[in-house]
Parts: structure tokens; sequence; C-alpha cells
């Protein structure tokens, strides 16, 4: 044990123990530090082998590479995974510039031109099959005849009042297809064309009552004067004729072709000419006549346009002139004005007495049939339906 010499005195002091952190001199009683003594260095001999890590170094190595391949592998499902589950790429929506909207107006609705309209197809009480003659009398009740050989009586709000039936034969005709024209004279009687004469019927009455006939010759065509006589037209086959009849059934006058002799017209078959001939009668007794091949049918004809016009006659049957050219007309018919009225398929003219054309328009479709009333209202049948339009100005 190493001895201490006591900094004080300078005596040695051998007697204390290595563990001791401080010894008393037993000469002076100084307490001296004992210092701590540190453990030899050991020194290793040059040519002992040194031992290495090189193991732990490979370990790591290792972990670092197999780390690296789990990343990369998880990488690689994520990305194959990402492209089996990629939705589709959305266009780009640019939305449109705004713009105020355009404001809009509403069309003001075509006012309906019709006073009155009723029927409908069958064959039922108000209904029609196949309406082809209308008339109006000075109450205003209306008259419709149809295919089956019904004349149907409304009121002026059209409704329905009575039927009749027409016989389809008589001892005068053996077998009546149609309904030529109807009319009603200023007693209320009303008047019916068929199988070439006129079969007369009482307001009251389901029958006729009397029958008015030319034998042989059919009746065509009849119209009514202010004065109360009656004319008819009659077609022999060769010639057509009128003859005049007062009240008291007296013919005071007949005036053979008429109307061919006036029109001078140039056309084959003559007949087919002949049997388009319709009349009607102003209020001054004035006869107009034309050629109304819209009411005769099916028809071959070789004609010249220029010879279809509407022909003017005096009371007594005498030509005055002729004007417009009309074709196609069903019928002809004169207002309380004198002006005349024409149809053209769809359309109808309306004529001055001079010949001037003053209005026209347009019915819902094809005009089968018009008639006018006392205040010159126009009734048009027009594909089994009644239509009443305002007289015109």
């Amino acid at each position: 044990m190493k001895s201490l010499i006591c900094p004080q005195c300078g005596g040695k002091l051998t007697d204390y123990s290595p563990l001791q952190n401080f010894a008393t001199c037993g000469y002076c009683a100084t307490k001296i530090v004992i210092e701590q003594q540190k453990p030899a260095s050991q020194t290793i001999p040059v040519n002992q082998p040194v031992k290495t890590f090189s193991l732990s170094f490979n370990i790591l190595v290792s972990l670092i590479v197999g780390g690296c391949v789990v990343v990369g592998a998880i990488f690689l499902i994520a990305i194959l995974a990402d492209k089996k589950e990629s939705k589709p790429t959305l266009p780009v929506y640019n939305p449109p510039p705004f713009a105020a909207p355009t404001p809009r107006v509403s069309p003001t609705p075509t006012p309906n031109p019709n006073l009155l309209e009723f029927g409908g197809k069958g064959t039922g009480d108000g209904l029609f099959q196949d309406a082809n003659k209308i008339a109006v009398d000075k109450q205003g009740r209306i008259y419709v005849a149809d295919e089956t050989l019904r004349v149907q009586q409304f009121n002026e709000k059209g409704e329905f009042l009575k039927v009749w039936q027409i016989p389809t034969e008589t001892q005068y005709y053996k077998r009546a297809r149609s309904i030529r024209k109807i009319g009603i004279n200023n007693n209320d009687q009303l008047y019916v064309l068929v199988g070439g004469l006129i079969l007369v019927y009482e307001n009251a009455s389901s029958k006729f009552s009397k029958i008015i006939h030319f034998e042989p010759n059919p009746i065509q065509d009849f119209a009514f004067r202010s004065d109360g006589d009656r004319l008819f037209l009659i077609n022999n086959g060769e010639i057509e004729y009128f003859v005049q009849v007062d009240e008291t059934g007296k013919s005071p006058r007949r005036v053979n072709s008429f109307h061919t002799n006036a029109a001078d017209a140039s056309m084959s078959p003559s007949a087919t000419g002949l049997a388009a001939i319709r009349l009607a009668v102003d209020g001054a007794g004035n006869i107009y006549s034309i050629y109304a091949l819209g009411d005769i049918g099916s028809y071959q004809l070789s004609y010249n346009e220029e010879d279809f016009r509407i022909f003017r006659f005096t009371p007594e049957g005498k030509y005055v002139n002729k004007f417009a050219q009309t074709m196609n007309s069903c019928c002809i018919a004169l207002d309380n004005q004198s002006r005349i009225y024409v149809s053209d398929n769809k359309l109808i003219r309306v004529f001055s007495g001079n010949g001037e054309q003053v209005s026209n328009f347009y019915g819902d479709g094809n005009i089968d049939s018009f008639a006018l009333d006392k205040e010159n209202n126009i009734y048009i049948l027009n594909d089994d339906k009644v239509i009443k339009r305002p007289a015109i100005q």
C-alpha cells in the first residue's frame, strides 16, 4: 500500500484502508483525503487475434434489403390495385356564360269564328251519317239530311227536336238512295227532293202530305220566291227548263234551256253538264244559275273552264249577264241583300249582284252544303257537323 504524507507535519501514514475516503495523521491529527486509485489499464498483446462484429453487420444489411423489398412490393401492389379500380376520368364541365333568359310572349289565341257547332258521326238523334243537305226556316230552326234518308230538325241552339224518315220507295220511285235537296217555304212546309220528285211534310206530321212531280221527267232543283211562287228545275235528258208554279198550283211560266243557251258551253258528255245545273232566287225574283259540279259526285267531263260562270236572269227568265268563274260549288244561295254565295271546296265566295267579289271565308274543311237564315248567318255542313258563322258585313 502506498504511504501517505501528511501535508501538515510531513509524517508518514501507513495505517489506513484504501476503501476509506479520509485518513487521520497520527502525529498532528490532520484529516487527509484519500485519492481513489484507478484500475490498471489492460494491455492486449499484439499477436492476439481481434474479435469483430461482422455477423451483426450482415444481419443489418439483410434487414435493410428485406425492408426495401417489402416496401417495393407494397408500392407495386398499390399501383396495380389503383389501376384495377381506377375510375373513368370525367370531362371537365365548363358552365356556359350566364345569359339573361329571353322573355316569352304567349301568342294571343285565335278567336273561334263559329257561333254554333253541333252534330257528329252516328245514327242516333243529333248525329249524322254522311250529312249532305241543310236548310234553315224563318224561325231559325235548322234541318239536316243525311244518307240514311233522315231529315232532322234542331232549334236555333242546335238542340234536337224531331226527325222525318223519308221512304226508300213510293208509287213514283222504286229505290231512293239519296236526298238531293231540302227547303222550307213560307208556310213552314218541309220540301224533300228525293227520287226525282218532292215530298212535302207539315211540321207537325211525320208523313208527307203531298207529292210534287213532273212525270216522266225528274225534278233536279227548286227554289222559293218571296211572293210564295216556286221554281222547279226539270231535266228531260236533252234540255233543262224551269217551271214557275204559284200557290194555287197553276203554272204561269216555263222557260226551256234558259241556262244552257246563256252558257253556250261546249262540254261532253252534255248530260253531265245538264245534271250539274242549280238555281236560286233573290228577294226581287231575279234568277241565278251555275254549274255545280261539286254536287254530283264522280263524273267524267270534257270542258272549258271559261264556261263555268254565274248566270243572271230576270224574274221572267231572260238572260242578263254572267260573271265570276265557279265550277266546284255544291249549291248557290242568295241573302237579303241580293249577294250571291257559292262554295269552292273549302271556301265560300260572296259576290254582289253586279258580280263583284265582296267577301270570302273558309269552312273547317270541305264544304258539303250550306244555307243562310233570314239574318244572313251562314250554316255550313262539314264532315257530319253543323257550323254557324256570322253574317258578313
